[in-house]
């Protein structure tokens, strides 16, 4: 089972009592989101059109924000999110990111609706690939401008930070795409140059000094 918890900025996130940890920081659901894959996501490719490969689509939350953000902004995006143990509908039904963003709480829901495994076209410019499998078994000829790299921590989900994975997001990236990710722990830094990133230390959202970008150059 999995509870509902509020965070400090308003903001829900999930308890995952499986893996023991919170989908989302403490410290703000929303404004980690927005911090780390937004800001310093989104915001840092500079295209038109953008192709984007999501490591966890946990609560949606990522994206929520990525479609709300193409669509303001009028760039067109598909977006790819790998899960392979999805939320329940009783869990994202009360999610309050709709309310707390003011944005339409039917776009959420049907982000979390939209078939698995097939292309959804949300909008004019978002369209969404929800993948329900194990990163291990994704396989595909496309390359991503960007990955978010959004598992649980490595001290709960060592696998899903393992060298061998980091080097299937590598080869998964255009050459000058890059991935971001909350993660900031010396030890994935150290793999991420070991598979041939290029490492970049950025501030990191409320309640974390730091978080990390990879490129690949």
């Amino acid at each position: 089972m999995n509870n509902l918890i509020l965070t400090k900025d308003g903001s829900h996130t999930i308890f995952s009592k499986e893996i023991n940890e919170n989908y989302h920081s403490k410290h703000g659901a929303i404004s980690e989101s927005l911090h780390v894959f937004i800001k310093n996501g989104l915001e840092k490719v500079e295209k038109k059109s953008i192709e984007l490969l999501e490591i966890g689509f946990g609560t949606g939350l990522n994206a929520f924000l990525s479609q709300n953000y193409v669509e303001v902004k009028k760039i067109f995006c598909n977006y790819h999110s790998i899960e392979k143990f999805p939320i329940n509908k009783e869990q994202f039904k009360n999610l309050n990111y709709p309310k707390t963003l003011g944005i339409d709480k039917k776009k959420f829901i049907d982000l979390h609706d939209s078939n698995w495994n097939s292309l959804n076209k949300l909008s004019e410019y978002f369209n969404l690939i929800k993948i329900k499998k194990d990163i291990l078994d994704y396989k595909t000829n496309l390359k991503f401008d960007i990955i978010f790299f959004d598992a649980f921590s490595p001290e709960k989900q060592a696998e899903m930070w393992s060298e061998e994975i980091l080097k299937k997001m590598f080869t998964f990236l255009k050459k000058n795409g890059f991935l971001v990710t909350y993660c900031a722990k010396g030890i994935i830094k150290r793999k991420l140059k070991e598979v041939g990133f290029k490492v970049i230390s950025l501030p990191g959202p409320i309640g974390k000094r730091e978080m990390t970008m990879a490129m690949k150059i």
